[in-house]
């Protein structure tokens, strides 16, 4: 299967930069919140010894005078969607991997494209020029995606026939395995691809189980995962400006109302539900305001969200005067989330759909719930007997 992975490397400062012109050229990091730590997210090139993941007072002390910025997951997350959206204008088949990579199945593509070189052209024309867009073709989505960690920024790299070779000097981090299994590769010393394709699976799979063998496949090029097809989320936007521009929140609770009122008023919610809002505002001389909302049950008419909405806005501070306004209602759904059943099993079944329906949206992915399934219960080695798998209700 001939796939592409259409990656851009540090979306969240690029995405920041095309809506902060002012600050190119200056050291900067973006900082997001885990459990009560301050981290880095993403830092500019500018702002050196800055390591994504590394808490913020440490980026601090290496990078004295770094611009702080707080990170806008909505506005980043919105940027990597209207990339995804232009890929499948493309192709039919994509599937939108972490923020900034997208795999693109090509079979069947290049004939009505006209070759591999004008099919490969066409997706980094779909990708905004300042984005950087890089892009890995070869046979499944690790190659791929190795080739596009090798590529240059708007360029293009195809995996050559001898797989093994090419990624036997890339680093095992690169690998999609727990963060405690690379560790104990670089326990090994086993720092590169290739160091752990030289070893046999067996050896490999009695230390590390199924994680172990999964590496030495993806070592030897092997990627037999398929394509999760990504379909577009439907949404509805409606969007004002201010007469003036709105200091208070007691200010803006009207045009919310309006909105929403223009949102419910559309076809395409007659008698449907809601599960999520995200709000925009352009705010005078500075960055725009953004908030994400989800709804604890699905919502199904203006005055129910109103009050929502207006309950979760009392203790968020205004960053400026609000100039103008757009709200998105999205995660939709043609019932209220969870359905009657004469049967209690069917009726827990369709209990732990809408749960995992409401984390996806909470989450803004598949949420990361597993099942144990025994594999090999009987094996004398304890991580062959036993794997995770995602859960799917």
């Amino acid at each position: 299967m001939k796939i592409a992975c259409v990656l851009i490397t540090h979306l969240p400062m690029k995405a920041e930069l095309r809506r902060r012109t002012d600050l190119r050229g200056r050291p900067i990091l973006v900082t997001e919140s885990v459990g009560s730590k301050q981290v880095v997210l993403d830092a500019s090139p500018e702002a050196v010894g800055a390591i994504v993941g590394m808490p913020l007072q440490e980026a601090i002390s290496r990078c004295k005078g770094a611009a702080l910025l707080q990170a806008d997951l909505p506005y980043y997350h919105g940027v990597f969607d209207r990339v995804a959206d232009s890929l499948g204008q493309r192709s039919p088949r994509i599937e939108k991997a972490e923020l900034g990579c997208v795999f693109v199945g090509l079979d069947g593509l290049e004939a009505m494209y006209g070759g591999a070189t004008r099919l490969i052209t066409t997706l980094a024309q779909a990708v905004p020029h300042s984005l950087g867009p890089r892009i890995g073709v070869g046979d499944g989505k690790f190659p791929a995606y190795i080739a596009a960690v090798a590529s240059g920024a708007g360029r293009a790299t195809r995996v050559p026939t001898d797989v093994v070779g090419f990624l036997k000097d890339f680093s095992v981090d690169l690998l999609p395995i727990s963060w405690n299994k690379k560790e104990r590769l670089r326990g090994f010393g086993l720092h590169t691809i290739g160091s752990l394709a030289a070893l046999s699976v067996g050896s490999v799979q009695a230390q590390l189980g199924t994680e172990g063998k999964l590496a030495w496949e993806l070592a030897h090029g092997v990627d037999r995962s398929p394509l999760v097809l990504h379909s577009r989320e439907e949404s509805v936007s409606e969007f004002l400006t201010f007469p003036s521009p709105a200091t208070s929140i007691q200010a803006i609770v009207p045009a919310i109302e309006i909105l929403l009122g223009r949102a419910f008023a559309r076809p395409v919610l007659r008698g449907r539900h809601i599960r999520m809002a995200y709000m925009q505002g352009g705010v005078l001389n500075r960055s725009p305001w953004t908030k994400r909302f989800t709804f604890k049950d699905a919502i199904n008419n203006k005055v129910r969200a109103l009050s929502a909405l207006r309950a979760s806005l009392e203790t968020v501070e205004m960053p400026g005067a609000l100039e103008d306004m757009r709200l998105t209602l999205s995660g939709i759904t043609g019932d209220s989330g969870v359905q009657a059943s004469l049967f209690p099993d069917m009726r827990r079944q369709e209990q732990l759909r809408e749960t995992m329906r409401q984390l996806e949206a909470r989450l803004g992915t598949r949420p990361p719930i597993y099942l144990v399934k025994d594999v090999e219960p009987w094996s004398r080695i304890p991580e062959r007997r036993q794997a995770l798998v995602q859960y799917d209700p």
